[in-house]
Order: structure tokens, then C-alpha cells, then sequence
């Protein structure tokens, strides 16, 4: 596959996401407390939301082959999702853990991607992308559990900033198709 056959889907869509994800960056910079606690709820309440509805098709979907592990699922996400909404500060710290693994994986991904880009003149952003979510990912690890209520908001914000301009600098450098 040719690095040119990996150009961005639509330059107006590339320009708005990389907006829209700076502004998020800086909101969650400006609270970072804030942030990490509705980041906190909102999982969880997606988490019992996801699984009330795998409860209710366990029990009137009409698929029976797997109606048990389909319960076990649902009342774990149901449970996840409690935990989550009802123990804040805890959940927090779970969640700390995991955003490292996101930023870890996001740095790797967005490194062998830039690399394979690299005719595109905007490779490197990609790249800084990619070493400042790996930087983050240790960040996270390096000072856990003490800074977990703050440190979701922040890095992810820090997170949200490079990744909006890395969108912006790519969605800027995609040539009007005609």
C-alpha cells in the first residue's frame, strides 16, 4: 500500500475535528478535576446503559444458545457501571490506569502511521502525536494513584491539544480533490 493511498477522508472533516478537539483539550486543561470526574460518571453511566440493554436482549432476545453468558456480561457491566457512577474517586484510579494504556497504544499506533505517511508533509505532527502520547502514557504510570483525580483531565486535555493539531495540520495539508 502506497502512503498516499492513507490521505485523510475530507478536509472540512479533518479541519472540524482538529478544532473541536483542541477546544476540548483546553476545557479539560482549564478543569482538570472537573474533567476527570465527569469522564468518570459519563463511562460509567455508558457502562449501565450498555448493560440494561444486554440484559433486556439476554432475556427477550430470541437467541437462547447463549442467554446465560449474555446475562454474565450485562450484570458485569451493570456492575462496572455502578462502580464507576457511585465510587468516583476509585473509579478515577481505574481509569488513570487504563487512560495510560490508551496513551501507550494511541503512541504506537500514531508513530507507525506517521511513519507511513511520511510523504505527506504534515508525517511529523502524526509523529509528535504519537511520542507526546507515549511521554503521557509513563506520565500516568510514574505517579499513580496519587494524582488520579486531576490527572485524567489534564493529560487527556494535553492529549485532545496535540491531537487536534495534528488533524488541523493534516486536514490543512490535503489538496482539493477535483
Amino acid at each position: 500500500m502506497s502512503a498516499t493511498a492513507l490521505q485523510p477522508p475530507s478536509k472540512p472533516w479533518m479541519l472540524l475535528g482538529g478544532v473541536l478537539s483542541i477546544l476540548v483539550g483546553f476545557c479539560a486543561i482549564a478543569a482538570p478535576a472537573l474533567f476527570s470526574y465527569i469522564i468518570t460518571a459519563f463511562i460509567g453511566a455508558l457502562c449501565l446503559v450498555s448493560g440494561l440493554i444486554g440484559l433486556f436482549q439476554a432475556f427477550f432476545g430470541t437467541d437462547t444458545a447463549h442467554r446465560i453468558l449474555s446475562i454474565f456480561s450485562a450484570v458485569i457491566r451493570m456492575a462496572a457501571g455502578a462502580v464507576l457512577f457511585l465510587f468516583t474517586e476509585s473509579g478515577m484510579e481505574t481509569l488513570t490506569l487504563l487512560l495510560g494504556a490508551v496513551f501507550f497504544a494511541e503512541g504506537i499506533a500514531c508513530i507507525i502511521i506517521s511513519l507511513r505517511l511520511h510523504a505527506n508533509s504534515a508525517w511529523i505532527w502524526l509523529f509528535l502525536n504519537g511520542v507526546v502520547a507515549l511521554v503521557l502514557g509513563g506520565l500516568v504510570y510514574a505517579r499513580w494513584p496519587i494524582d488520579s483525580e486531576w490527572v485524567i483531565g489534564v493529560l487527556y486535555g494535553i492529549q485532545s491539544l496535540f491531537s487536534g493539531v495534528a488533524m488541523l495540520m493534516l486536514g490543512l495539508s490535503v489538496r482539493k480533490q477535483s
